[in-house]
């Protein structure tokens, strides 16, 4: 295996920066009218030169330091996975086996999947809602992170720790709510990002530029917040981001948990969210490749067929993995999807072919299968002998398999047999392996980047120069930051603010109209959505029983009203009338407080981040 901080990654600004510093030593400065061995600012040329060489190296430590931050947040490097080598080895069969399994359980008691990562030394478990304990305020979280404890602990005195996973996007997938902060559905993050105008959709170049501006400190400081969250809980690994490309309304099944429709901007916010994860001492992993956003059916419940050409995919779903890839990602999860242009009539999961298609991309770190439960699987291929295919085909580590011990007893007896190789086996454990040290590391501040981590001099310098900056003074002077940037700083509560009040779009009507001077009457949504917009607009001095008539388009038509409000994904007001028509992207308390703001005249910051009827990615009324 390569390593983690390979050759492959693009060079840094850094870097790009000293040349300019080089060329710029190499070409001279001042007035050339000057008389010879003089400068404009009273320099000799030897203290010029001095200076620039001085400033050069500084850059080059700079960029050295930025690099190492970088390789760490990208994955196991070549000592992580050296050891997990050493390791391995000394697996026995069984051992071996147990080691590239994620378990799933039925209740909030774990002691029974504590006691299936001992006796078959699993790779780990999953935390779903079911697993979630509940208390009178939300989640239980004292009594969860003794369950994560107890899981860790099965572990017992064995260097490669369990992974305690969960799968926790934000918005309709969100496996452990409040108290931890809630945040609205990722598509949230492709709204308060820039869009791109009309005249840009059609010129690549401009797609280009709006690739390289399109990084946004508001998914990267979200997911670092989100992570920290689960990581003081007891967890290792979240199961996000969704790197997938959403077609929009003829996607049934990804919707609002992508960033949006055009490949370069989830490319950019995909990455911006690892690195988030990372940064808050999680594993992450980019999903659902090869890409679940352009399919009509769902896998959970059956398989689904990708008849796109390669051509297409490339351009469009598989541009975000690529991206990952390159840039370096822990981990990478397979969907269950056909892709006839690889392999006919195989889920990707199980085709070898579609886990060399990723492999070439530049993927070395671990490949996760989907959930080996749902529907696309266990109707056509069963649990035991899928597990022994999806690893046979390509896969690192098989998540959720319907009976574990029985995933368990197949991958034993299928090497025993001669049907599976032991290799494939021993590599796809090191590379499990290889993360979890990777990850305890990170957790522990021991790697260059990661919570609590020694921020190299140089780096440590440039961030004490930005703190020294006057709020006051800024505001005075027009330079403080956008809501995004502050972000960068605040805590996990006011960056959810930030992420509400910037993404929600005005999609049709007046822009800053004070729709709720009469009041506002709620229909639709959710008892609970109807309660949390009528706090936060009560918050916002708007009357609630007469007035405007608000719909909260979710389960319900998005028919009818005064003001049509998409709560989740925008696609449904192709289908409203109303004259004023809001996406809000998320139903946390945050996101009605920013919409009970427009009601009341503040303006909607976001764009749409996806198509809606007529309607082109970018557009707002405002």
């Amino acid at each position: 295996m390569s390593s983690a901080g390979s050759s492959r990654r693009r060079p840094l600004l850094a870097v790009a920066l000293l040349s300019c510093l080089l060329l710029s030593s190499c070409a001279g400065a001042g007035d050339p009218d000057a008389p010879e061995g003089e400068s404009t600012d009273g320099a000799s040329p030897s203290e010029q030169s001095a200076e620039e060489a001085a400033a050069a190296a500084e850059e080059q430590r700079r960029a050295d330091a930025e690099q190492a931050q970088e390789a760490a947040l990208a994955g196991p490097g070549q000592p992580h996975q050296e050891r997990a080598a050493e390791i391995v080895t000394e697996y026995s069969l069984a051992e071996l086996a147990g080691s590239v399994l994620v378990g799933e359980y039925a209740t909030t008691d774990a002691s029974a999947m504590a006691d299936l990562i001992e006796e078959l030394h699993l790779g780990g478990a999953i935390i779903m809602g079911a697993n979630v304990p509940a208390s009178d305020g939300g989640v239980d979280t004292e009594e969860l992170a003794e369950e994560l404890s107890a899981l860790r602990d099965a572990g017992g005195e064995r260097e490669v720790p369990p992974m305690i996973s969960v799968d926790q996007e934000g918005g309709l997938v969100t496996r452990v709510g409040a108290p931890l902060t809630e945040w609205p559905t990722p598509m949230a993050y492709g709204a308060a990002a820039s869009g791109l105008g009309a005249s840009e959709q059609d010129d690549p170049e401009a797609r280009g530029q709006h690739d390289e501006q399109d990084d946004d400190p508001l998914a990267r400081s979200g997911h670092r917040l989100l992570a920290t969250e689960l990581a003081e809980l007891g967890f290792t690994t979240s199961f996000a981001p969704n790197g997938d490309v959403t077609v929009g309304a003829s996607d049934p099944t990804i919707g609002s948990r992508s960033f949006g429709s055009d490949a370069a901007s989830v490319a950019a916010l995909t990455m911006e969210s690892i690195r988030g994860l990372a940064d808050g001492g999680l594993a992450g992993s980019v999903k659902h490749f090869p890409g679940h956003g352009s399919v009509t059916e769902d896998s959970h419940q059956t398989l689904p067929v990708q008849s796109a050409s390669l051509e297409e995919l490339r351009t469009r779903d598989w541009a975000p993995f690529a991206e990952a890839a390159e840039a370096g990602v822990p981990m990478i999860m397979m969907g269950h999807i056909e892709v006839p242009a690889l392999e006919a009539g195989v889920p990707s999961s199980l085709s070898a072919a579609a886990y060399a298609e990723l492999r070439e991309l530049g993927h070395d770190g671990v490949v996760v299968t989907d959930a080996l439960n749902m529907g696309a699987i266990v109707q056509g291929y069963g649990g035991d002998q899928a597990a022994v295919t999806a690893l046979e085909a390509g896969a690192d580590l098989l998540l959720m398999p319907a009976d574990v011990r029985g995933a368990h007893i197949g991958l034993v007896a299928a090497v025993e047999s001669g049907e599976l190789d032991r290799s494939r086996l021993e590599e796809a454990s090191e590379r499990v392996a290889a993360l979890q040290l990777w990850q305890a590391e990170l957790a522990a501040g021991d790697l260059a980047a990661g919570p609590g981590a020694q921020l190299p001099e140089e780096l440590r310098s440039e961030e004490a120069a930005g703190d020294e900056t006057d709020p006051d003074q800024a505001e005075a002077d027009g330079t403080a930051g956008s809501p995004a940037e502050e972000a960068e700083s605040g805590s996990a509560a006011e960056t959810a603010v930030q992420l509400s009040e910037s993404a929600v779009t005005l999609v049709a009507g007046e822009c800053e109209a004070d729709l709720g001077s009469s009041g506002i009457t709620i229909v639709g949504g959710s008892d609970q959505d109807r309660s949390r917009l009528t706090q936060a607009a009560e918050a916002a001095g708007l009357s609630v029983g007469t007035g405007t008539v608000v719909n909260l388009v979710g389960e319900s038509s998005a028919a009818g009203g005064d003001v049509a409000v998409a709560l989740d994904r925008p696609e449904v007001l192709a289908g409203a009338d109303a004259a004023t028509q809001i996406a809000l992207y998320g139903r946390t308390q945050e996101s009605f407080l920013a919409l009970a703001a427009v009601l009341a005249g503040a303006q909607a910051p976001g764009t749409l981040p996806v198509e809606v009827g007529e309607l082109p990615r970018g557009h707002s009324a405002c």
